[in-house]
């Protein structure tokens, strides 16, 4: 017989993963720990700031005063606090019942391949760490180019000028439809849910944040490994070649330049935004914004750039014309 505390519905999987983590977090804040995520989301909003406060702006626009940055902060709250409690950790749980009932009823059960007990922590890690950034890669290599998709993820991208804040400014749904599709691949492998938290997390919102502070850093050879605001700038730019952007890293660049999606000119600055800006300011009309485009199927192409834009050719491009 199965414990009362056991799901035995995908509605009782949801209801028990929203009350799971709903006493976690009250938890969390009656019991402060370096160690917990929760509170270390603030050291990262606190690093964040005083590294885009003290160092030189790559674009010259305030902290503070930029175009865009209450909405910011209203989107980091609700991200990071809101959705977080209403429904990510709640459908992560769904989906994980899912995938358990689906191989269950075919006579398998997961993980089909024990990684998590097989491999020896460090192994594990960057195991673990390889796959869960490469599927980020993926997922944002392809809201770039499902007409769909882009619906949702052109709110992060229609931002004129960025911030540490802006880190978190996206559409619900692209949060809440692709993170938890994620744990399909670590529940086959057998990866459990806190190395996530405990690991990735860690890494990744520190990245993540820097790489949209608005400082102007000589990274170096840093460039080359994870995702810098050197780097990620061009991701957000409109004047940039190739239809559907480039620098799609989520923490190690890697991806893109194993598939040729680098990007860092050295003479030139981008221009943040879209071509044809027709999204809200408001954060109202942000979540209202890709159900409206969907409905009336004026949807736009999925693409970020300027359609007459001409990429010229780099100082370290016309040296390598010129040896040929």
């Amino acid at each position: 017989m199965e414990s009362p505390a056991t799901p035995v519905t995908f509605a009782e999987s949801l209801s028990h993963g929203f009350d799971e983590y709903l006493n976690y977090f009250i938890y969390s804040f009656k019991n402060p720990d370096v160690h917990n995520p929760l509170i270390y989301l603030f050291v990262v909003y606190v690093v964040a700031f005083l590294t885009e406060s003290l160092a030189p702006k790559q674009l010259n626009y305030s902290v503070t005063g930029r175009k865009g940055f209450m909405t910011d902060l209203l989107y980091l709250l609700f991200i990071d606090f809101t959705i977080q409690i209403v429904g990510f950790y709640a459908i992560c749980s769904g989906i994980e019942f899912l995938m358990k009932k689906l191989f269950s009823s075919i006579g398998m059960t997961l993980p089909l391949i024990d990684l998590h007990t097989t491999l020896p922590p460090a192994l594990r890690f960057i195991v673990f760490f390889l796959l869960i950034d490469f599927l980020q890669w993926l997922a944002h290599f392809i809201m770039h180019r499902s007409n769909f998709l882009w619906q949702f993820h052109k709110i992060h991208h229609a931002q004129e000028q960025l911030g540490f804040a802006s880190t978190r400014h996206f559409h619900f749904g692209e949060y809440l439809v692709l993170k938890p599709a994620f744990w399909i691949p670590f529940a086959l492998c057998g990866f459990q849910a806190e190395m996530y938290v405990v690991w990735y997390v860690w890494i990744a919102y520190m990245l993540t944040f820097l790489s949209h502070c608005n400082i102007k850093i000589n990274w170096g050879p840093i460039k080359y490994i994870f995702i810098t605001p050197e780097t990620h700038y061009w991701h957000h730019s409109r004047n940039i070649p190739g239809r559907y952007g480039n620098n799609y890293a989520s923490s190690l660049v890697v991806w893109d330049l194993l598939f040729g999606f680098f990007y860092n000119p050295k003479d030139k600055s981008p221009i943040l935004g879209i071509p044809e800006n027709d999204v809200p300011p408001t954060f109202l009309g942000q979540m209202a914004y890709p159900f409206r485009s969907l409905f009336r199927m004026k949807s736009s192409p999925a693409q970020n750039k300027d359609q007459d834009f001409v990429a010229q050719q780099t100082r370290q491009e016309k040296r390598k014309s010129a040896k040929k």
